[in-house]
């Protein structure tokens, strides 16, 4: 042990880039009583912990903490007595402090109504996180709807018993994603949707607009409420040659979303109300058109949003929309929906590999951030320009290991690395 300290202390000092200093003292009694402090037999094990962050060793509670990642700040008592509290008041787990396993991670409902951003590289553990989140706020009275964009999320919830699975491709579908009443209802909406999505002209836009029109006087139509606007489109008086090259034009986009193409009865559908307790796995990963895909999950989102305006639904709600920057781009109007929904007792959580290609609304208004992993430097900065945080921060961001996050809340002046585990 006597040469231990000759070798550890130019490692300490160096790893830790002049934030720990060390200093050699010849007392043995006093290098055991250090140790000990550490639940550690020796110097060298210290350090290997240190190496080997993210190990097997991850349950055992650190009295004294080190910077865990270099330029990452160690948490003193004070600062673990204020992150106790704040996390004391949530009820929705997601994990426990990097650097104290006994303090749990949970989100309170304001938390949750202000809504959540995850973002993380693949393979970062984003999904896994959503998951957990997503069942633990299931377990506390909130309806959950999750757009499954790429049909992983029923395997990657534990609880198969909470979960109800919708897929309009295999005969079932949420009961807000009513096509006729929207149009009846929220007509421009409707338009607004498609447009975006389908990148319509203005003169497309106005065909549509005139066919919509048109669809929502009608009353217990035998065919399904898309075929029927295509129908009306395709039946509409030539009036100019812009006229025709417009309507086909708009006719050609709409196909991919009748009836024929998709193989989808939208009348025989089997609708399945939203209730509180219950996660509601909407699966869009079977639908071969990644705009119709698009153009679902936002009539979903404008629906429940609506229903929730008028009080027609059960309250609260979380909606976790997957691979968000495929639905909540910058030309989305759903996109400004959530600076709204608050009011309405709806949370938003986000999940997304690219932030960078989020519409920028979005991540403003999400006031709690969960960064995985991050390697792309136009991601890392579309995350920095939102959050407080110093420019080492990125090295943090993206050195992180799998279930490794930072977190970033209203709370906190910094964000505080935790470690995302189902508890």
């Amino acid at each position: 042990i006597r040469r231990e300290p000759e070798i550890v202390c130019p490692l300490i000092t160096t790893l830790s880039q002049g934030n720990i200093t060390c200093k050699i003292i010849s007392s043995d009694d006093t290098i055991r009583m250090a140790l000990q402090c550490l639940n550690v037999s020796s110097a060298i094990n210290r350090i290997l912990q240190y190496l080997k962050r993210g190990g097997g060793n991850t349950a055992t509670p650190v009295q004294h903490p080190v910077p865990l990642i270099p330029r990452f700040k160690a948490l003193d008592a004070d600062e673990y007595k204020y992150l106790l509290e704040v996390f004391s008041r949530g009820r929705v787990r997601i994990g426990y402090l990097y650097s104290n396993p006994n303090i749990a991670v949970a989100l309170s409902d304001d938390h949750i109504l202000r809504h959540i951003a995850i973002v993380g590289s693949t393979g970062s553990g984003k999904s896994t996180t959503a998951s957990i989140l997503v069942q633990e706020a299931a377990l506390n009275s909130y309806g959950v709807v999750v757009i499954d964009w790429h049909g992983e999320y029923t395997s990657l919830i534990n609880n198969s018993s909470m979960v109800v699975y919708t897929n309009p491709v295999r005969g079932t579908i949420l009961e807000p994603l009513d096509m006729e009443e929207m149009i009846r209802v929220e007509p421009l909406a409707f338009i607004e949707i498609l447009e975006s999505s389908l990148d319509l002209t203005p003169a497309q836009a106005h065909i549509l607009e005139d066919a919509v029109s048109i669809a929502s006087q009608r009353r217990n139509s035998a065919i399904d409420t898309i075929d029927a606007i295509i129908e009306i489109v395709q039946n509409s008086p030539t009036t100019a040659r812009w006229f025709t090259e417009s309507r086909e034009a708009l006719i050609r986009k709409l196909k991919p979303l009748s009836a024929n193409y998709l193989k989808i009865k939208w009348h025989s559908l089997k609708k399945v109300a939203i209730a509180r307790n219950r996660i509601y796995v909407f699966d869009v990963s079977e639908i071969p058109n990644v705009r119709v895909k698009r153009i679902f999950a936002s009539l979903l989102i404008r629906s429940i949003a609506l229903k929730a305006q008028y009080n027609s639904i059960e309250k609260p709600l979380l909606v976790a929309v997957d691979e968000a920057h495929n639905i909540l781009s910058t030309d989305n109007p759903i996109s400004n929906l959530i600076a709204e929904v608050r009011k309405w007792g709806i949370g938003f959580v986000v999940v997304t590999q690219a932030p960078s290609m989020l519409a920028p609304m979005i991540l403003k208004n999400t006031n709690t951030k969960i960064i995985h992993t991050i390697k792309s430097s136009s991601d890392v900065d579309a995350i920095l320009s939102t959050i407080v945080l110093r420019s080492e921060y990125k090295k943090v961001i993206s050195s992180l290991k799998p279930g490794e996050a930072l977190i970033s809340m209203p709370e906190f002046a910094e964000p505080v690395l935790i470690k995302i585990a189902r508890l």
